[in-house]
């Protein structure tokens, strides 16, 4: 009796302020999840997003493993939503990341701010992943990882169709999900040719070169993942990136 009554005063309490806090991580997942099956909760969601208590966000991500599952999320899904209710953004692509038209925990961002500033740790975007800004913003400092991961190139969407599919990842599995991701585009985008000893990867492998550890990184990420055999240090040329707007890109 005296556990019912307990269940039945946290009832009432409830509508007066008292909630469970929200799992910010999880609704990034379900985000993915509505614009992949236009479901019509998108807007509900991002809502949720848009006015979440920033300090319980941060709070949420404090790791960069969190970090990285919460912002990959919101930027494939923004992207998606964005795109499919006004295509003729894409037409002028550079204004379209540019555009702060994104809101998390009440900050405008734009998604050049998810994917450079707080993916990339504050890296100048045509910088080739060599150098990272010496005064970046407040925000920037309280959202961005502490170490970049090449692998989130394999699973960002900005809505390309050379870009990787969309995927739904969290942080309790982000690790075997960015392999996966990242092996699946590689083996796709990539060929070996051990006569000619040449090696074709993906363009995202050039204009973030330093993400990847350039040249020497490229090999070493090429030997793990199979495209290229243990002893191979060979020449590398860049796979076309076909920039055609492809917003039904899921896994």
């Amino acid at each position: 009796m005296k556990n019912l009554l307990s269940a039945i005063l946290l009832l009432l309490i409830m509508p007066l302020g008292f909630s469970q806090t929200i799992d910010y991580v999880g609704i990034s997942s379900k985000l993915v999840a509505s614009a992949k099956s236009q479901n019509g909760k998108e807007s509900e969601l991002m809502d949720i997003i848009a006015k979440a208590d920033e300090t319980i966000l941060l709070e949420q991500l404090k790791s960069d493993t969190e970090k990285k599952a919460f912002f990959i999320n919101v930027y494939n899904a923004f992207t998606n939503i964005s795109l499919r209710k006004n295509p003729d953004q894409y037409k002028d692509r550079g204004a379209f990341f540019k555009s702060e038209q994104f809101t998390i925990a009440g900050n405008k961002v734009s998604l050049d701010n998810i994917e450079h500033d707080f993916l990339r740790r504050s890296s100048i975007k045509w910088s080739l992943g060599a150098l990272h800004k010496i005064f970046p913003s407040k925000l920037e400092r309280k959202f961005r990882v502490e170490d970049v991961d090449y692998r989130i190139h394999f699973s960002l969407n900005c809505g390309a169709k050379s870009c990787p599919p969309v995927g739904i990842y969290d942080a309790k599995n982000l690790d075997k999900q960015l392999d996966a991701s990242t092996d699946k585009y590689l083996k796709a985008n990539s060929s070996y040719d051990a006569k000619t000893d040449k090696l074709i990867v993906p363009a995202l492998m050039s204009w973030f070169r330093g993400d990847f550890g350039n040249k020497r990184g490229v090999w070493e990420i090429c030997r793990k993942f199979n495209i290229i055999p243990e002893d191979a240090k060979p020449k590398l040329s860049y796979k076309y990136y076909d920039w055609t707007l492809d917003i039904d890109n899921f896994l």
